[in-house]
């Protein structure tokens, strides 16, 4: 009976190893449409047996003695390296895209057009400086181009908010991935020392990773105990069944927030290479902040060169009193160093201030000194409100609690200023701009750009004239040269050609970042074709292994009938 026995054997060691490989081949089938699976392969092995007639060893049948995953660790790297680089540039183009429907001429803000529509309606007051209604609309304009310059700028700032909050919601979902992948770390080890293949384990491990990597660069290396140690850069984020956390960082750069990923376990930052962070944290620095320091700079050239040209002019009727806009830090200090404080720094050269006797018409007007050649004599707050008090008759200048200029005619008299009576005196220190005294726009940035308190209310001091005389607009001609004229502001570069030049370097900026998209999903595809030939499941062949394995199970029960049948003829033979 030994003989039988053994046959016996061999035919139930069939019936299980092709039960087992059909198993397998029903899984791949059931996970055809599973991204995230890797294809099983039943690895079938002759068993030897003992001895049999005349001393052969026909053996004992067969066993499935291992289940391989079909996956190229090697090209499993290269994927996920593909899949961040995919995300950091889809992530950054669609933050751009953002960024660009406000910089759009048809669509954003229209920047280009207000700016265009303001030195237009100046280029229109200069033929008619004393029609009203004219005057009314410039001031208008400038009202309309300062508005939009704050709403880009804070526009700009919310999406730099949004950017912010986006990066603390991938941090957060970072660190519940790599907790996730240290976890089945622990469970796969404990599965495969009892000797079981833990192959789903290691597909959801896998699909974890790829997840990670969409949020942020990682390489991962296989440990000889099937775990795998994750790292960010040089520093490693999960080692075996530990992670050591990610968290976010805040921190302000004056008026901005800036989050940023670091290390939970010690704060220490780490270096984002590519994914959806890279993309956002590129968007929200180069293309937020970035744009905003271009608005900014933007708007304060207008600002300056606006009011430079501006203070030199004169309105339909003369100051009674003015305030200058900017404080002054420390009225002690020369104006032209950095302890006075002011946005726009003056410089040496001098400014005419004239006195008109309203009664008579009569105007007398004095040159200013403004001495900044780095000497010790060099002009401060307060020896400039000396120097009108000594030397300006009808005009008192006095320095506000806040640290500002103000002058106060006496009665009956008016102050005006860039005229000497008969003509044009060009403030030549720059110091009403300086200290926003006859100004034309308030100030000093996209943020708080404004046109001034005084020509809001009241359009008669919109400075037209050169020479004082109402139906004079040579100062309005002026002013409009300011928008093609080069600014040092600007690296030489003017108003206009500097708007244009921000305006293209973000459609430019938002180009490449759609080919870069196209560019990293064309080599994500073409990976992943490699891997979906080695770990995909083909539903044909498997439908092949499936007839194969289910016909060597029909071979082995019938062969075990047979044994079965000989056994029974053998017995009743016997007995």
């Amino acid at each position: 009976m030994g003989l039988m026995d053994s046959a016996l054997n061999i035919g139930r060691s069939a019936l299980l190893g092709y039960q087992n490989a059909l198993q397998v081949v029903g899984n791949n089938i059931s996970n055809a449409g599973s991204p995230n699976y890797a294809r099983q392969t039943p690895g079938l092995t002759p068993l030897d047996g003992p001895g049999g007639v005349g001393g052969m060893r026909p053996g004992a049948g067969v066993a499935m003695t291992s289940l391989k995953r079909n996956l190229d660790e090697a090209l499993e790297n290269r994927v996920r390296a593909a899949i961040g680089n995919s995300e950091e540039a889809g992530t950054r183009n669609q933050a751009l895209g953002l960024v660009e429907g406000l910089f759009d001429p048809a669509t954003g803000l229209q920047l280009e057009s207000r700016l265009a529509g303001f030195f237009n309606a100046v280029n229109d007051v200069q033929n008619t400086p004393a029609d009203p209604a004219i005057r009314e609309l410039v001031v208008a304009s400038g009202v309309t181009l300062a508005d939009s310059l704050r709403q880009m700028r804070a526009r700009l700032g919310e999406f730099s908010e949004q950017f912010n909050d986006d990066i603390e919601s991938l941090i957060v979902q970072a660190n519940e991935l790599a907790s996730g992948i240290a976890d089945l770390n622990t469970e796969i080890v404990s599965t495969e020392s009892n000797g079981s293949p833990a192959s789903a384990l290691r597909d959801q491990r896998d699909s974890l990773l790829r997840d990670l990597s969409e949020i942020v660069d990682v390489r991962v290396r296989m440990q000889p105990n099937q775990t795998v140690n994750v790292y960010i850069g040089n520093e490693a984020l999960v080692q075996g069944g530990a992670s050591r956390g990610l968290a976010v960082s805040s921190k302000l750069d004056g008026e901005r927030r800036r989050d940023s990923l670091v290390f939970a376990d010690n704060n220490q930052q780490v270096a984002v290479g590519t994914g959806q962070l890279r993309g956002l944290i590129a968007a929200r620095d180069e293309h937020t902040f970035g744009r905003i320091d271009d608005v900014d700079r933007l708007a304060r050239a207008v600002i300056f060169e606006v009011n430079r040209i501006h203070a030199d002019g004169q309105g339909v009727a003369g100051y009674t009193e003015l305030t200058s806009s900017y404080v002054v830090d420390d009225p002690t200090a020369a104006l032209n160093a950095s302890a006075a404080g002011l946005p726009f720094a003056p410089q040496n050269g001098s400014f005419y201030l004239s006195v008109t006797d309203v009664a008579s018409g009569t105007t007398t007007s004095r040159q200013i000194q403004i001495d900044l050649d780095g000497t010790d004599d060099d002009t401060t707050l307060e020896s400039l409100v000396a120097d009108i008090n000594a030397n300006v008759d009808g005009v008192s200048a006095e320095i506000t609690i806040d640290n500002r200029l103000r002058l106060s005619a006496d009665d009956g008299k008016s102050f005006t200023f860039g005229h000497d009576g008969e003509r044009q005196r060009e403030d030549t220190a720059n110091i009403l701009a300086s200290l926003g005294v006859n100004g034309f726009f308030e100030g000093t940035s996209a943020a708080d750009i404004d046109v001034s308190q005084g020509l809001r209310s009241n359009a008669d001091l919109l400075a037209t004239s050169a020479t004082n005389l109402v139906g004079d607009g040579s100062n309005a001609a002026r002013l409009t040269l300011a928008l093609d004229s080069a600014s040092s502001l600007l690296n030489g570069l003017s108003i206009s050609d500097y708007q244009t030049s921000v305006t293209g370097s973000v459609a430019v900026a938002s180009a490449s970042a759609r080919g870069d998209v196209e560019a990293a999903d064309s080599v994500l595809a073409s990976l992943q074709a490699q891997k979906e030939n080695i770990s995909g499941v083909s539903l044909d062949e498997e439908a092949i292994e499936l007839v194969k394995f289910e016909r060597a199970f029909q071979g082995a029960a019938r062969f075990i009938s047979v044994v079965d049948r000989l056994s029974a003829e053998l017995i009743a033979l016997v007995s």
